[in-house]
């Protein structure tokens, strides 16, 4: 039992020296981040902007791997399925693209409920999903 938990103390200590990185800002043009009503920008930056965007807060549980491993994944998948902070750089297109599908990602998995078990602040009330919905139908029908 010793040698295992000595084992297993090594190890931990070993996986710290492997590196995920992500950094927690990116450089920002200006003119690149979304524009949206003062409300949306509040309920984004609250719920979305850890993942979603080139602004990260990363908690001190993210420099502790593996816990590490897995935060920053996901920050890195998720600035590169969508990032609020290089919102202006897609095409009308690609924003469209988005808005259509940000009122069923809502609905169905964001944010992830593993953010969602450390962030309780950021769990989108039925409020907020219906403003964020009402948003993102408004800008898409403006973009058609």
């Amino acid at each position: 039992m010793k040698k295992l938990l000595i084992t297993l103390t090594l190890v931990f200590i070993g996986i710290q020296f492997i590196p995920m990185n992500v950094p927690a800002d990116l450089p920002v043009k200006d003119g690149d981040p979304l524009t949206a009503p003062e409300e949306i920008q509040a309920i984004l930056k609250r719920s979305c902007f850890d993942c979603h965007s080139s602004h990260t807060k990363f908690p001190w549980y993210s420099s502790v791997a593996p816990v590490s491993w897995f935060t920053k994944y996901h920050v890195k998948e998720g600035r590169e399925h969508m990032n609020f902070s290089t919102w202006n750089s897609y095409s009308d297109e690609k924003k469209l693209k988005y808005l259509q599908k940000i009122p069923k990602a809502i609905k169905s998995k964001m944010p992830l409920p593993s953010y969602l078990i450390i962030h309780k602040e950021a769990k989108l009330s039925d409020a907020d999903k219906k403003a964020i919905t009402d948003w993102a139908t408004e800008a898409a029908f403006d973009l058609e």
